[in-house]
C-alpha cells in the first residue's frame, strides 16, 4: 500500500488510483514519470504490480537506465519476485555471499547480475529489504490505508494463511489491527517456509506454537492451523505441471519434496488443519500423494486439509480429492486476469480456460471458499464472487463457461465457507442465534442482480460483533 502501483489491472485504494497497463512501452514510461515526479532525490522507489508476462523481461540494466542514483525496487505481481536496480543492491548491501548457501536449483532463482531474486532466490534476500519494507513507520502506514481498504470493501472479519515468522512486523500489524476501533478482526496462520528459514524441522512444531501468543487485541493466531507451500507462483508461472510449459521452461518447487513431507507428517500426527499453497497439477499430486499416504498410516476424521489457491488442476484431481476429504480456498480472480495470456503464452488454450475448476469442485460437493491472497487479487468479496460467477477475461470471453459456479455458492464462498476452511463456521460466517453479528450492508442483493453487475454493488456499512462501522 505504500508502494507505487504500475499493474495490469486497475486499483482503487483510500490514497490514489491507478490504472493498469499491460505492455512494455507504458509500463517503463510510468515507471519513468513516477521516478522523476518524486521530490525527495535520495527516497527509494517502491512499485509493485510488474508482470513479465505483459511488461517484458526487466533487470537491474533496465531501472539503471532509469535511476543509477535513486534506489528502486520493483516487486513482482506475484511478490515472489523482487527486481533491483544497483543502487538499491547497494542500500540494502545484498551481495554474492547472501546466495551461497543456496542449492545448485535455488541458485537459478538468485542473479546479483540482473539484480533478480525470486523464490527460494528471493527468500534468502528477503530479510535484508525487509528492514526497509517494513521500517515501522512505513508499515504503520500501509496497514492503516489497509485498514480502511478493507472496510471500504465491506470485510468484517480477515485470515492471513502464511504469516511472516518476525515478531517485529507482527507487533505492528497489532499496533494498528489489534485496535479497539479497527472494524474488522485479524486471525493468522504460521507459514513453515518462513519458519524454517530460522529453525530446523525438529524444533519446528514448538515454533509453531510459539505464535499462539503473539497476537493482540483484535489479532489472533489460530490454534493448530499451518501453512505449507508445494509449488511456485501463479503470475510468475513458475507453478509446477504435469505437462509443463509450452515454451520449455521449469516451474520451482518452494518447499523440497523430503521437507514438504516431513513437515506435513509432522503437524498431521499433531492433529492441526494443514492448509497448503498450490497453483500447479503437479503440486496438486505431491499434496494429495501425501496426504493419501498419511490417512493410510495415520487416518483422521474431518481434517480440512486446504487446497490454497487452486490454480491449475486436473478433472482426474477432483475425484481422488473428494474421496480425501480435501477442501478449497480458491483464488478465481486468476481467471479474469490471466486465462487469456497463458492460453496463449506459456501453457495453452485447453489448460488455461479451466484453470481454478470451481464448477468440477462444486458438482463433486466438495466444500469450497473464495479468497483475494491480496494483492494478488482486490481485497473485495464482490469482485471476488464477480470473477467465478462470470469468469470474465481480458479478452472479453467466458473463459471455461462448465467452471462457472453459481452466485449462492460464491456467497457461501466469501461467507460461512470461509469460516469453515478457518474452522470458525459455528461462531462467523451465517446470520444465526448465537453467532457474531457480523453483517455487511449492501447496495444491491447479489443473488438477484445481474451477475455482471454484482462487482459494481455498493458497501454501504459494516457491522462487527454489533458495532456499526460506516
Amino acid at each position: 500500500m505504500n508502494s507505487e502501483i504500475v499493474a495490469i489491472d486497475d486499483w482503487n485504494v483510500p490514497h490514489k488510483k491507478s490504472d493498469g497497463v499491460r505492455n512494455r512501452k507504458d509500463y517503463l514510461e510510468r515507471l519513468l514519470k513516477t521516478e522523476r515526479n518524486m521530490k525527495d532525490d535520495a527516497e527509494p522507489l517502491v512499485s509493485w504490480g510488474f508482470h513479465h508476462y505483459f511488461h517484458g523481461e526487466l533487470t537491474r540494466q533496465d531501472l539503471d537506465l532509469i535511476s543509477k542514483d535513486r534506489p528502486i525496487l520493483i516487486i513482482h505481481r506475484s511478490f515472489h519476485e523482487f527486481i533491483m536496480n544497483s543502487r538499491a543492491l547497494s542500500l540494502f548491501n545484498i551481495t554474492e555471499d547472501d546466495l551461497n548457501h543456496l542449492s545448485k536449483e535455488e541458485k537459478k532463482f538468485a542473479s546479483l547480475e540482473e539484480g533478480h531474486f525470486s523464490e527460494r532466490g528471493l527468500i534468502a534476500v528477503m530479510p535484508k529489504v525487509m528492514k526497509y519494507l517494513a521500517a515501522p513507520q512505513r508499515l504503520i502506514t500501509g496497514l492503516q490505508i489497509t485498514e480502511n481498504y478493507f472496510q471500504e470493501n465491506g470485510i468484517t472479519l480477515i485470515a492471513n494463511p502464511g504469516s511472516m515468522y518476525n515478531p517485529s512486523i507482527q507487533k505492528v500489524k497489532n499496533y494498528v489491527f489489534g485496535d479497539e476501533d479497527t472494524p474488522f478482526k485479524s486471525l493468522f496462520i504460521p507459514s513453515a517456509l518462513y519458519m524454517l528459514e530460522h529453525t530446523d524441522i525438529s524444533n519446528l512444531l514448538k515454533t509453531t506454537e510459539d505464535h499462539l501468543s503473539w497476537g493482540e487485541g483484535k489479532v489472533g493466531f489460530l490454534p493448530k492451523h499451518i501453512k505449507l507451500f508445494t509449488d511456485g507462483a501463479m503470475y510468475s508461472q513458475n507453478m509446477v505441471l504435469r505437462d509443463g510449459y509450452l515454451d520449455g521452461h521449469q516451474g520451482a518447487w518452494l518447499m523440497e519434496n523430503d521437507i514438504f513431507r516431513e513437515a506435513f507428517k509432522l503437524y498431521w500426527d499433531a492433529g492441526y488443519q494443514i492448509h497448503v499453497h498450490q497453483n500447479g497439477d503437479s503440486g496438486l499430486d505431491r499434496l494429495l500423494d501425501v496426504l493419501d499416504e498419511n490417512m493410510k498410516r495415520n487416518p483422521r476424521e474431518d481434517h480440512r486439509t486446504t487446497v490454497v489457491h487452486f490454480g491449475y488442476s486436473a478433472f482426474d484431481q477432483i475425484d481422488r480429492m473428494k474421496k480425501l476429504g480435501v477442501i478449497v480456498s480458491a483464488n478465481p480472480y486468476y481467471v479474469s486476469v490471466l486465462s487469456d495470456l497463458y492460453s496463449r503464452e506459456g501453457v495453452g488454450y485447453e489448460r488455461s480456460q479451466q484453470m481454478v475448476r470451481l464448477g468440477d469442485v462444486d458438482r463433486a460437493k466438495i466444500i469450497l471458499s473464495l479468497h483475494s491472497d491480496m494483492p494478488m487479487a482486490p481485497a473485495s468479496p464482490l469482485v471476488l464472487m464477480h470473477a467465478a460467477i462470470n469468469r470474465i477475461n481480458y479478452a472479453h470471453e467466458v473463459a471455461g463457461p462448465n467452471q462457472r459456479i453459481s452466485a449462492l455458492t460464491a456467497l457461501k464462498g466469501v461467507t460461512l465457507n470461509s469460516a469453515y476452511v478457518l474452522g470458525i463456521e459455528n461462531d462467523y460466517g451465517s446470520i444465526s442465534p448465537g453467532k457474531y453479528a457480523n453483517l455487511t450492508v449492501l447496495s444491491d442483493n447479489p443473488l438477484s442482480i445481474d451477475p455482471l453487475k454484482i462487482d459494481k454493488i455498493n458497501v454501504e456499512a459494516t457491522i462487527v460483533e454489533g458495532r456499526p462501522f460506516k
